[in-house]
């Protein structure tokens, strides 16, 4: 099941299948698509031989994707099926693995309000479902991993970690004049700029980040450049905004283009991941690859995915939050180390090894 690239679960998506059809020739894949992800799969992906494409615009978490699925890929006649979220259909019957990315629907189940109560329990339902007929479920996290086996009761020998890697296109080298551009568009001048990219969803805690922001502004003039798509439906964001008086001094460009991302990451002075819950934390991980000193919240998977080469702090202190974002824009060694490790942190992961892992388990399972 594949998705398109807009979020993390889509990031993961196309990197994996990407790598997998780059190092296997042998198997055949199948790939369910709608209409629009299968237009942006041939644009990036139209060399491979043993890939047939299946139309299925099904939306995601749809009681379609419950009702309709389950015969669609049964008809494909697939000796596995590797769903890559957790939202599998429950009536299908064949061998299949599940990626959890991470329990954010359970532990913050006001992120899918939207929703309603019946379909968040519904969430959880096809979690625990995954989880319990799933040959194998891959986290992308030890801290995924445990969360899993703490809730779900789950054999520990069933999960196996395969963690994600930075996206191949933050390595692009943006261009002089879009950089020039972006600062001359949004006025920067010579201000130092402090990046969020993420979606706006409560447990993210971009609110708790503007706060922090309002404290340091006072310190240092600065700006503040938040990435994502901008969502009405989080009203608390704008709120903030309007209340600490701060429409002046932070930018939202909503989803932006991959050159233009490249060139954000490029440009910030640092990046800052407040987030209370993640279950792998790739953005960070990207700014490290554009080489940009990451600050980030202590909780959940970030400090096993950063280590040492990110700055932590509490995401429910505000203060905090503000005073290590001061240390990293005014210790300057401070900053080139920070660097210098997250060149080396991001070298430790990479999607060629992220999807050998994975094909690996695909043997094994099917072998069984």
């Amino acid at each position: 099941m594949y998705r398109s690239s807009v979020a993390g679960i889509g990031r993961y998506s196309q990197n994996l299948i990407k790598n997998l059809l780059s190092i296997d020739h042998k198997n055949r894949y199948i790939l369910f698509m709608t209409d629009e992800d299968a237009r942006e799969f041939r644009s990036l992906n139209n060399k491979n031989q043993n890939v047939k494409i299946k139309i299925t615009n099904i939306p995601h978490y749809s009681i379609a994707e419950q009702t309709k699925l389950p015969q669609i890929i049964a008809k494909e006649k697939c000796d596995l099926v590797h769903f890559l979220n957790f939202n599998y259909p429950v009536r299908y019957k064949g061998k299949f693995l599940v990626t959890i990315h991470d329990l954010t629907l359970f532990f913050y189940p006001e992120t899918a309000k939207e929703t309603g109560p019946i379909k968040r329990v519904a969430f959880r339902l096809v979690m625990s479902r995954a989880c319990k007929n799933s040959a194998k479920i891959i986290a992308v996290s030890k801290n995924t991993k445990d969360d899993i086996i703490k809730y779900f009761k789950t054999d520990p020998d069933k999960i196996v970690v395969i963690p994600e890697a930075a996206d191949d296109k933050v390595f692009i080298e943006p261009s002089k004049k879009l950089i020039q551009n972006l600062k001359s568009t949004y006025h920067f001048a010579h201000f130092p700029i402090i990046l969020y990219v993420g979606q706006w969803r409560p447990h993210k805690n971009i609110v708790g980040l503007i706060e922090a922001f309002s404290k340091l502004k006072k310190k240092i003039p600065s700006k503040l450049v938040i990435i994502g798509k901008i969502d009405p439906k989080h009203k608390s964001v704008q709120e903030t905004i309007d209340k600490l008086n701060l429409k002046s001094d932070i930018v939202m460009p909503g989803f932006v283009s991959n050159e233009e991302l490249a060139a954000w990451y490029k440009i910030a002075s640092v990046f800052v991941f407040p987030s209370f819950y993640e279950g792998f934390g790739l953005p960070g991980l990207e700014a490290m690859a554009a080489g940009t000193p990451v600050v980030a919240s202590k909780t959940s998977s970030l400090p096993e995915a950063y280590q040492d080469a990110a700055i932590y702090f509490d995401p429910g202190n505000s203060s905090e939050i503000a005073d290590k974002i001061e240390l990293v824009l005014e210790d300057d060694s401070l900053r080139q180390d920070l660097i210098k490790k997250g060149k080396a942190q991001v070298a430790k992961y990479s999607w060629k090894r992220t999807a050998e892992e994975t094909l690996k388990i695909y043997k094994e399972v099917i072998a069984n």
